[in-house]
Order: structure tokens, then sequence, then C-alpha cells
């Protein structure tokens, strides 16, 4: 019985084309360690709002929501490297591949310097109490140590996030997987120790959650860099601006493409923020994380499917594609019914995963059934939007895309403004369905058109 098991999982793993075999085995390493990930931030919720409460926890999600703006300078470089590094190893070009990385790095590190110089020059007229709005006055030498902790840790992590394209291009994301699983396990022992030592701080919290990914970031760069990736090390004698040009074509295709998300995504946490309180943040927060279990294993799922479906576009097999694309399909119509369970299941869970373990001193939160509602649509969208949305990505064809985020990005703002004044806090956690919601029509009609081989005009582009 176990050795047919075992010669099964085998021959599943090792049977098929070349193409579907790394797919599965990408699939399944990032299961194991992003289900390992997922365990560490579920535990560490409930024990960080325990530790300062859930008001200041509501205050460092929309700081660190406001912070992740700056992500947007990244300008889609990184994902212009991985890609003209992905083709440069395929060539066994190590020297461009050596020009492609030492460049990124060399351009991303004058963009954080320049940030810093700017935020130095700007923050000492900024007022957070009032940026923040619905934030007591109590708080407010906490959040003027706070956010500097958070940008100087976030430029540090923009930089070393690098390494990640890097391992990405070479077709291991298990590893890139491995490096965030060690940051929120550091964070986690660090949470653990302040709870035991240090006084309700949002500096201390600042401190640990900002600065353990970035000593995990730091030692894999130096290790990796000398070890596996040692022909690829950056070096400023190999800085070349000239084929920055080269990754900045598809790069910014891809940034524009992606700046939607982005951008719904880092401001919601802010918006509450400013519409409601931090404690609706806190509450936010806790329901995102249980259905965005659905959507993290869509991204463990779909990922690998991002260069699959380049090689087998580029060698016109559509039958693969076809035969795949039913396949994710039905998965997410199987992810549909999960979900639906959670969400009747939802009050159990936050009584159970949380309210249990909250001290007196904290308080209890009361998540009301109608976010929870709202939050399990956004992320079903986002599902779905992701199934369709990744093989486009790994088709090339994103001009679609381009024009949708710039009409997202447009109507995002009002259509915050007028469902949250129409339905309050559900309302704004459902602007973004609403926006989203032309993605979810033509994306799918996109790729139908794509792996049938009908695709003209901008459907082709």
């Amino acid at each position: 019985m176990i050795g047919s098991i075992k010669e099964k999982i085998t021959r599943y793993f090792n049977e098929g084309c070349e193409r579907t075999v790394l797919t599965r085995k990408n699939i399944a390493a990032s299961f194991a360690i992003k289900g390992i990930t997922i365990l560490i931030s579920f535990i560490l919720i409930p024990m960080t709002i325990n530790y300062v409460n859930p008001e200041r926890n509501g205050i460092w999600l929309a700081l660190y929501s406001m912070v992740m703006w700056l992500g947007l300078f990244d300008i889609g470089l990184g994902c212009g490297m991985k890609n003209k590094l992905a083709e440069a190893k395929a060539h066994g070009d190590n020297l461009l591949a050596k020009k492609y990385i030492s460049s990124t790095y060399a351009i991303l590190g004058l963009i954080c310097l320049g940030l810093i110089l700017l935020f130095c020059l700007v923050n000492p007229f900024l007022d957070w109490i009032k940026i923040l709005k619905t934030v007591p006055v109590v708080y407010a030498g906490e959040v003027s140590a706070l956010i500097w902790i958070i940008f100087i840790s976030f430029c540090l992590t923009f930089i070393l996030n690098l390494l990640k394209m890097v391992i990405t291009a070479d077709q291991r994301p298990a590893i890139a997987s491995f490096l965030d699983m060690l940051g929120q396990l550091l964070t986690l022992a660090g949470i653990f120790i302040l709870t035991k030592t240090v006084p309700p701080s949002l500096v201390s919290l600042g401190w640990v959650t900002g600065f353990a990914p970035v000593a995990v970031l730091l030692i894999a760069n130096i290790i990796l860099f000398n070890t596996r990736y040692k022909a690829w090390r950056p070096s400023f004698r190999f800085v070349d601006f000239k084929v920055a040009g080269r990754m900045m074509n598809l790069g910014v295709k891809f940034f524009i493409a992606s700046c939607s998300s982005l951008l719904v995504m880092q401001t919601l946490p802010f918006l509450i923020q400013r519409m409601a309180n931090p404690v609706e943040v806190t509450n936010f927060n806790i329901s995102f994380k249980i259905f965005s279990v659905a959507l993290n294993i869509v991204g463990i799922i779909i990922l690998p499917y991002w260069s699959s479906f380049t090689d087998a576009y580029t060698q016109n097999d559509y039958e693969w594609m076809k035969q795949t694309v039913r396949q994710l399909h039905r998965f997410f119509i199987g992810l549909l019914a999960v979900q639906v369970i959670v969400l009747a299941l939802s009050p159990v869970i936050y009584y159970l995963w949380i309210n249990y373990w909250m001290k007196d001193t904290a308080g209890h939160l009361d998540i009301s059934f109608g976010m929870s509602a709202a939050v399990c649509l956004f992320v079903c969208a986002l599902c779905w939007i992701n199934t369709c949305i990744y093989p486009l990505n790994g088709i090339g064809k994103v001009q679609l895309q381009v024009y949708s985020s710039v009409m997202e990005i447009i109507l995002f703002i009002p259509a915050v403004w007028y469902l949250g004044k129409a339905w309050g806090i559900v309302g704004i956690i459902l602007s973004p369905v609403v926006v989203y919601f032309p993605r979810m029509i033509w994306a799918p009609v996109q790729l139908h058109k794509l792996i049938h081989n009908k695709a003209t005009g901008i459907w082709g582009k």
C-alpha cells in the first residue's frame, strides 16, 4: 500500500512534459514553505494585538500601508530585471546577467537615497496625527518615531528584495518563499520576547517588524552572492545604465498594469483609518488574513504557470494551455465553495483565534458579519483576477491591463468616498470589487481568445 502510494507520487512529479513536471515541483515546494509562513502569521496577529492593543495595532498597519506606497518608485525595474536575467541565463551570458543585477541594485540604491533625503526635508513639516485623522494625541510621540523606523526599514527592504527576483529568474521561487518564512519566524520570536520584557510600544513593535526581515534578506544576499550566484554578484564596476533601458521597456508595462493592485492593497488600511478608526483597521486585517489564505493558495499554484505559459505560447502549444486553463477554472470553483464555508464559520474562527486569547487589557474585537462578507467577496474577486491575469502575463499580452489599471486608479478614490459614505466600512471594502469588475469580465475573455489563437486587435497586444 505504502509502496504503491510512493510510486504514484514519484510518477506524478517525474512523468509528463518537462514544463508540467517543473511546475508541479515548484508548487509542492512552495505549498510546504508557504503553509508554515501562513501558520506563523496566524500566530503573529493575536500576539501582536495582545502586546500593543487593537488601537495601536491599527495605527501601525495604517502607517505601514502608507510607506508601502513608495514601492511604486520601483517603476517596474524588478520585474524587468527578472525577465531579462532569465533571458541572459538561458543564453549562458553571465557577464550580461551581472550587468543587469549590478545596474538594478545601483538604480534602486540611488532612488532610496533620494527618498531618504526628501523625507528628511519634508517630515518636519508633517503632522502625522492630522494625516491619520482618528489617532488619539496620546500616541503622537510613538507615531513620530515609528514613521522613521518604518521608512528606513522599507528602503533597505526595497533594495535587498531584489535577491528574490534573482532567485525567481533562476526558477527557484521556493527559496524566495523560504526567505519570507525566515523573516516571519524571526519577527514572531522578536515580538514574543517583547511581550515578556518590554512595555507596549509602537516603537518596539516597529523595530522588530521592520528590521527582522531586513536582517534575513541582508544575510541571504551575502551568502547567495558568494555561493550559488557568485558569477552574478553585483559590483560597481559592472553598473551599466544603458542596460536599464532594456529592463524598463517591459518593466514599465508590468509596473503600470500592477499599479492599481498596489494602490488598492496599500491604501485600504489608510482609508479605513481616516474614515473609521484604528480598531477597524485591525478588524479588517484580521478578517482579510482569514480569507486571504485562499489568495495565498492561488498565488502558490498560479505563479509557476507564469513561465510555463511563456514557454507554451512560444511553442504554440495551445492544447496544453486550454487544458491548464480548464483545470484552473475548476480549481477556482472549488475555492469559492470553501470560502463560503469559511464565511459561515467566521464568527467561531474569530473567537477561537483572537478573542479567546485576548488579555483583559487589550479588550475584545467585534468583527461584523457584514465586514466578513465584504472581505470574502473582495478576496474571491482577487483570486479570480489572478487566475486569469498570471497566464496573460506569462503570454506577455499586457496592453489591456495597462489601460484597465489607469482607469481603476482614476475611479478607486471616488468609489471609496461614495460607497464609504453610503455603506460605511463595508462600502470601503467593496469599492475595489466595483472598480475591478470590468477586469473580471475582459481578462477571461482575452485569455480564451489567446489560447484558442483567435486574439486580434487589442486582444492580442
